[in-house]
């Protein structure tokens, strides 16, 4: 794949997932966006070829880095090889900027063997991250992921509500 190609479908995929949050958050999604590189993981593998390797270890530099959609391409395309796929999410976002993290293969292929059954813009599947609190019809923060309180206060309450009905249970049961 080239990289025009490959920094369309970035472009295009990215407008996607920002169609697909949208009527979801409470937020306005900024639609200046720049881009956070993760491998789905950071560690070798036998399996992992030598411009597979190459790779990994350029991306692992660049750890936390924003990109723009031209490096974004730059950084993953290699000789016409793209990550065999790649799931991306909206990170973070304000009223100016949007991260959205790109969370991809180790493995590099062809255009011709990327994973597109069902991705209208392959190797770019765009996900919705949603909160362990989300409820149907309810908007939530994108930026829910950054809010440590929050997230801590959700998970003692299920905590609490879990143990709650498991005491329950067994009297019941008895």
């Amino acid at each position: 794949m080239k990289q025009e190609e490959f920094k369309y479908r970035l472009i295009e995929s990215t407008k996607k997932l920002i169609d697909l949050s949208q009527p979801m958050v409470t937020n306005t999604i900024s639609e200046n966006v720049e881009f956070l590189v993760e491998p789905n993981n950071r560690s070798y593998s036998n399996h992992l070829n030598e411009l597979e390797i190459s790779k990994l270890d350029q991306i692992n530099q660049v750890a936390g880095q924003h990109f723009k959609p031209d490096k974004t391409s730059e950084l993953l395309v290699d000789s016409g090889l793209v990550p065999l796929w790649i799931n991306s999410e909206i990170n973070r976002s304000t009223k100016s900027r949007t991260i959205v993290k790109l969370i991809c293969s180790r493995r590099f292929r062809d255009e011709m063997d990327l994973n597109a059954k069902g991705d209208e813009f392959p190797p770019f599947r765009p996900l919705v991250a949603l909160p362990p609190w989300y409820k149907e019809d309810k908007k939530f923060d994108i930026n829910w992921k950054h809010q440590k309180l929050k997230k801590k206060w959700h998970a003692l309450t299920w905590k609490w509500r879990f143990e709650k009905k498991r005491h329950k249970n067994k009297i019941y049961n008895a």
